[in-house]
């Protein structure tokens, strides 16, 4: 939400300087055609021109910078788009992994399990483990 919040005031803020670059470019415009009696003296007429170029240089820059800014907001974009697809594979790689012990466990235990059934050292072994695990499980309560 913050980011389409600053977005949208990035862009009224360059809608804000293009029409003032645009009202100032009118306004030479206006200067420079109007059909008045007197004449434009050379100095003012290069005055006009210096600050026609200023302000075609000024909206070039104010073109480019929009531009680099579309640039790298498309950079991020992508770039968290990547992020997040490396951070759901490492989750769900993760998730796999932790799949995959759970289930190393249970054939361990089931392979016990059988084995206590026919040799009573194993059987002594898994009774004694079953009853360590209880005693941790009441001490985790």
């Amino acid at each position: 939400m913050t980011e389409t919040e600053s977005r949208l005031t990035d862009r009224e803020r360059d809608l804000a300087e293009a029409e003032a670059l645009l009202g100032a470019r009118e306004k030479l415009v206006s200067v420079t055609r109007r059909d008045t009696p007197t004449s434009v003296s050379p100095a003012e007429k290069a005055a006009l021109e210096q600050l026609r170029e200023t302000l075609a240089e000024q909206e070039k820059s104010l073109m480019e910078a929009k531009h680099a800014l579309r640039e790298r907001e498309t950079f991020l974009d992508e770039s968290e788009a990547k992020l997040f697809a490396k951070v759901q594979a490492q989750q769900e790689k993760e998730s796999e992994l932790e799949q995959r012990e759970d289930d190393l466990r249970a054939m361990q235990r089931r392979d016990r399990e059988a084995r206590a059934k026919t040799d009573p050292k194993v059987a002594e072994e898994l009774r004694a483990d079953k009853e360590a695990a209880k005693k941790r499980d009441e001490f985790r309560e």
